[in-house]
């Protein structure tokens, strides 16, 4: 791949452009080299050098299953010390939404609830719907 690291890293992965913590860093320590490595089936991670010493690497991990233009491309973005070694289990300073820190099933949005308490929550409403249908059932027939 030829021309400068930035451009071959944007134009591989164009929704670097639209990440706010990448884009900060490449305009804060460029980008000298990078490369991939295979994390799992579903993911592979990019590892940025700096264009200078500012200290820091940047990893980002991208979603194989995802389009080229697809917001959820880059999963999880870490900004670590220019001498740490980068495991997943260090905190991400950027986490898609809907991927789980283990980077295994989608997780549904902040806020939806523990799975089990929405099931129970549809088996309290199927259980009232039932009671009203019983009393209006009742009901018609007193009628």
């Amino acid at each position: 791949m030829g021309g400068a690291p930035e451009e071959v890293l944007t134009n591989m992965y164009p929704t670097v452009k639209d990440n706010t913590e990448i884009m900060g860093f490449i305009r804060e320590c460029g980008v000298g080299t990078w490369h991939e490595e295979q994390m799992d089936a579903e993911y592979k991670s990019a590892h940025l050098a700096p264009a200078d010493s500012c200290g820091k690497q940047l990893v980002f991990s991208i979603r194989k299953s995802s389009g080229r233009e697809d917001s959820s491309q880059i999963a999880a973005v870490w900004i670590i010390g220019a001498n740490e070694t980068w495991s997943r289990s260090m905190d991400p300073v950027y986490s898609f939404p809907f991927i789980s820190r283990d980077y295994g099933a989608p997780l549904p949005p902040e806020g939806i609830g523990n799975p089990m308490n929405i099931f129970a929550a549809g088996i309290v409403i199927a259980l009232a719907l039932t009671g009203i249908g019983y009393i209006a059932m009742r009901r018609m027939k007193k009628q």
